[in-house]
């Protein structure tokens, strides 16, 4: 009213451009009165722009015509508008299309999302689309000093990996800095969606400064709080009860060696049936029977951790996991494997499951002629100690001490391998400290697959040369 422009970027069948028309009449004005000559629009799918157009035709007798553009948001030429008001596509980079993340890969390395270009060719970024597109959308299309609001996936300000570029907060040479958040977890904004969303206010040319207003629906009520990076910039926002608030105080840095980084478990790229097993009985000193048929290497056999371990003082295996490996990591060469008769017999029979396995890590150990090979193994496996800890859907941060011959599944859990007993008692205790907990619990992932992953015990971490 006061004569800004706002542009939706991503507009669908323009469902926000009507919001505000519509509110605009609820506070007693007529269409007539409202600007809505000030409201633009653009939308890739060629359908839901018709549909927006038939829509304020039919319902308000507008004519969006020349305000409302068909076109792809990194094609269409810039222009400024003083508020963005956008709902962009919530999809990773790697489950794009294949012919439009070709399209976009140069994009996402233009605007800084990704580390280097082979890490987003080979699939390693799981950058949000909804990252480019508000960044394209500020740089582009916002007037400068202008307001952008989002509604986004939290992910973006939230969590470890990909999203730290996002987090430097530039687009090319532009600054921007997110203003406010409003938390939608536990609201029906988005029906059916299980992404953690959020409504974020953004202003260009402006230097990000924290701690920032957070607001949360909680009990029937929104709640305010304040959020901030913790230990970096680029960090996770942590979401503090007060702007003093620091879950940190009094912490001491867990000093390891290099070889003790923080790591995620065993993944077996969608064969956990030919690689995990719920039985094995020891016939003698050097065979196995797994599953009640499957004679093995004992050799190559070894405990794989469960929930249930987890709640038990003394640790009784449940599942048991194949690696085909030397104990330094390394997987068996061809002609070492085929001396284990009876292990090269049980792979060569899943041979080609084992090839089809799809991902471009994995397809390159495929490539080189290792179709046996796992990821996530390497030398600080068959590490004698490991500090483990639940990372997948947990509120409560309680790390034990694993020793032997050990293994960890996946993304349930992670761990730190450790050379000898002293150090890892030593890393165990210092992980119990309140303040890692305090730490993981501002970040607002408990219950999630992103509660305790590996990237965030990192930052608690001080390498030791």
């Amino acid at each position: 009213m006061a004569g800004a422009s706002v542009f939706d970027p991503t507009m669908g069948s323009g469902n926000l451009l009507a919001a505000l028309i519509d509110h605009g009449i609820k506070q007693g004005y007529a269409i007539g009165h409202l600007p809505t000559d000030r409201l633009y629009g653009n939308e890739l799918n060629r359908e839901y722009y018709k549909k927006a157009l038939s829509f304020f035709s039919e319902k308000y007798g507008l004519d969006m015509s020349g305000r409302y553009t068909n076109a792809d948001i990194l094609d269409l030429p810039p222009r400024r508008f003083g508020v963005i008001f956008g709902n962009p596509p919530w999809q990773n980079f790697t489950d794009l299309p294949a012919r439009y993340k070709e399209k976009v890969k140069a994009a996402f390395i233009a605007y800084g999302l990704t580390g280097d270009r082979r890490s987003l060719l080979l699939g390693g970024s799981r950058i949000d689309l909804a990252a480019l597109v508000i960044q394209r959308a500020i740089k582009d299309f916002l007037s400068e000093g202008g307001d952008a609001y989002f509604f986004m996936p939290l992910s973006l300000l939230l969590n470890d990996g990909a999203s730290r570029y996002f987090r430097n907060y530039r687009s090319g040479g532009v600054r921007f800095a997110p203003v406010k958040v409003y938390d939608l977890e536990g609201l029906e904004v988005f029906p059916g969606i299980s992404t953690r969303a959020g409504l974020v206010h953004f202003k260009r040319d402006r230097e990000p400064s924290f701690p920032i207003p957070y607001e949360q629906y909680q009990d029937g009520a929104w709640k305010s709080h304040h959020a901030r990076p913790l230990l970096h910039p680029a960090d996770p926002l942590s979401v503090l009860r007060s702007a003093e608030h620091d879950p940190l105080a009094g912490f001491r840095p867990v000093v390891v060696g290099k070889a003790s980084v923080p790591r995620q478990g065993i993944n077996t790229c969608g064969a956990n049936d030919l690689f995990f097993f719920d039985r094995c009985e020891q016939v003698d000193e050097d065979t196995c029977i797994v599953n009640g048929g499957i004679t093995l290497p004992s050799r190559y056999l070894y405990p794989l951790l469960t929930s249930g371990n987890f709640k038990e003082e003394q640790l009784t295996p449940r599942k048991w996991v194949l690696l085909p490996y030397t104990g330094r990591g390394r997987p068996l060469e061809p002609e070492q494997i085929k001396k284990e008769t009876l292990l090269w017999n049980y792979l060569i029979a899943h041979e080609q499951r084992l090839k089809e396995r799809r991902g471009s890590l994995i397809g390159a150990r495929i490539r080189r002629g290792y179709w046996w090979a796992l990821l996530g193994v390497g030398p600080y496996n068959f590490m004698p100690y490991k500090v483990v800890w639940e990372a997948y859907g947990k509120k409560r941060f309680r790390p034990r001490l694993v020793e032997g011959r050990w293994q960890v599944n996946q993304s349930l859990q992670a761990y730190i391998p450790l050379p000898t007993r002293g150090e890892a008692e030593r890393v165990l205790e210092q992980l119990r400290q309140p303040a890692v907990e305090n730490y993981l619990l501002s970040l607002k992932m408990e219950g999630t697959m992103n509660w305790a992953q590996p990237g965030r015990i990192r930052r608690l971490l001080r390498m030791n040369e």
